[in-house]
């Protein structure tokens, strides 16, 4: 297929593409985002042979299967972000020192059970780094059921995270022994080409995946600890609450939340207690 010279996605056309997706996942798209918005869709443009924007905007809003089809490519081209692990170490050392003992004291001697959720999980080096935190404090217990649960609204990530191969950038900032403990390592034979790392399977095993929208209930599960970082500064105030009450709602009591380090619940109407930066408790 030749290459098309798309015409430039105009203000209107973004302020389109912006209130959908606000509709859909309560994301809430800034004009400085634009140029990000044009860039990721015109490859969808590409791929469906459409000439412009305002036509691929027509297409997804129609109420058919192809049309909806569509619509998770389009949430997955808008949300797409990098992460690695470990990232921001002391939210796992508080889950480790504070979280895990508090869970621990609650349980009775069998049926040991921790749930902890990864919310917007992205490409899940999150819940394996929370998966490898938790095996270091519980594994050698075999009482325990560990339940990790793994979200996210892109299913091009979870599909991605499911299969636990990553490249450097994603282990850049853990030292050879953490590399080692953790995953595998796969030497390319081709040229030019990148070492993959792969979770190792007793770390890969316990996180389960499930596309979710944080606009939603997280029906039938209760869990003692949310991780739900950098995810708010997507949302404007109104959606910001209405997920908070949802995350609020799936904890047990006594249960956990840890936001990203530039996040907070400061001027947002919330049930939660504050216990430090970035962390509050049901």
């Amino acid at each position: 297929m030749a290459e098309i010279n798309y015409a430039p996605l105009t203000m209107g056309e973004f302020q389109l593409f912006a209130k959908l997706i606000y509709k859909i996942a309560g994301i809430h798209l800034k004009e400085s985002k634009m140029a990000l918005v044009s860039n990721r869709l015109r490859k969808r443009l590409h791929t469906l042979n459409h000439s412009s924007y305002r036509e691929y905007y027509d297409y997804i809003s129609r109420n058919d299967v192809k049309a909806q089809d569509e619509i998770t490519h389009f949430i997955d081209a808008i949300t797409t972000n990098e992460t690695y692990f470990f990232r921001h170490e002391t939210d796992f050392d508080f889950l480790r020192n504070i979280i895990i003992p508090e869970v621990e004291k609650r349980q009775i001697a069998r049926n040991k059970t921790i749930k902890i959720w990864s919310a917007a999980s992205s490409t899940s080096e999150e819940p394996y780094s929370i998966a490898m935190t938790v095996a270091e404090v519980l594994g050698g217990d075999p009482c325990w059921n560990i339940q990790i649960l793994a979200s996210d609204i892109n299913v091009t990530v979870l599909n991605f995270a499911e299969k636990a191969v990553y490249g450097p950038y994603a282990v850049s900032r853990l030292n050879n022994y953490a590399i080692n403990k953790y995953f595998d390592r796969q030497k390319s034979l081709a040229p030019h080409s990148e070492e993959k790392y792969i979770v190792k399977p007793q770390f890969k095993k316990m996180v389960k995946f499930r596309r979710h929208n944080l606009k939603e209930n997280m029906s039938l599960m209760k869990f003692d600890c949310i991780f739900c970082r950098n995810v708010l500064i997507y949302f404007d105030n109104e959606s910001k609450t209405h997920v908070i009450e949802n995350l609020y709602n799936a904890l047990n009591d006594d249960g956990y939340l840890i936001l990203g380090h530039a996040e907070s619940l400061m001027r947002i109407k919330s049930k939660f207690k504050y216990v430090r930066p970035s962390v509050y408790k049901r």
